[in-house]
């Protein structure tokens, strides 16, 4: 069984192979998701431990909506 990155790392380039970009995405993607076509729309290699080290990363890019401003 692979690992969830490997998983992961997969998923992303088959969607990049399939004309899926940044551009394209759609609303809240996940962050591996849009970090990995990021890496890959710069036309370097996605690894696992990048992956591994997006998903450390944690965190969504919208507040907290139980969060008043």
């Amino acid at each position: 069984m692979d690992a969830l990155e490997e998983i992961q790392r997969r998923v992303v380039i088959k969607a990049f192979n399939n004309g899926v970009r940044l551009k394209n995405l759609g609303s809240q993607p996940a962050p591996w998701m849009r970090e990995g076509l990021k890496i890959l729309e710069s036309k370097k290699e996605l690894t696992v431990e990048a992956i591994e080290l997006i998903n450390l990363s944690g965190g969504t890019d919208h507040p907290d909506p139980t969060i008043s401003i």
